[in-house]
């Protein structure tokens, strides 16, 4: 079982406090794509692991109000949007990691999740994060280059490289994920 963890694809990081959608945009119709695949697919979970703060989180004295539970800045993009399909996941975070204090790993070892593809934002902070909760745990981790994005002035590459040498991470990209997944099916 495989499972799609979509970081971070909200409002407040795309046109909001934080925006980023110069760069995030590019990143929307290959998110947009791997999710249409997992939830045709009973071996997949689609998992929108989404900041939801509070005003005394840790972040908000290093990024300032950002993503707040409950506001449109905290809902993923209407591009993206999850639509309650079946192993559809919505996994409210406060930290940058999708593993920590979510019960996510619980829910994976429920499902018998054993291998993850990171997308979303941001490839140097929260998909780094994310993907060392993974490794420490033990899951292998794809990340599609064509599928995560940093902020101007962050070197996605060197965050992709830290990713494969750091965390064993695959890199590859979204048609390589799809195309082996189905090969793999038939």
């Amino acid at each position: 079982m495989k499972a799609l963890i979509i970081i971070d694809m909200l409002n407040d990081f795309y046109t909001g406090v934080l925006q980023n959608q110069a760069h995030a945009a590019r990143i929307v119709p290959v998110i947009r794509d791997l999710i249409d695949h997992a939830r045709g697919r009973s071996d997949w979970l689609v998992v929108y692991s989404n900041d939801a703060h509070r005003a005394d989180d840790a972040e908000i004295a290093v990024w300032g109000p950002h993503a707040m539970a409950g506001t449109r800045g905290a809902d993923v993009i209407d591009e993206l949007t999850p639509i309650g399909a079946p192993r559809e996941i919505v996994s409210p975070k406060r930290f940058y990691g999708a593993f920590d204090e979510t019960g996510l790993d619980a829910i994976f070892k429920e499902f018998g999740v054993t291998d993850v593809v990171v997308v979303g934002q941001h490839t140097h902070c929260c998909v780094r994060h994310t993907s060392y909760g993974a490794f420490i745990r033990g899951y292998g981790i794809e990340i599609p280059a064509d599928g995560v994005c940093v902020f101007d002035g962050v070197d996605n590459e060197a965050a992709i490289d830290y990713l494969r040498t750091i965390y064993g991470a695959t890199i590859t990209d979204s048609a390589t994920i799809i195309a082996a997944d189905i090969a793999k099916a038939a």
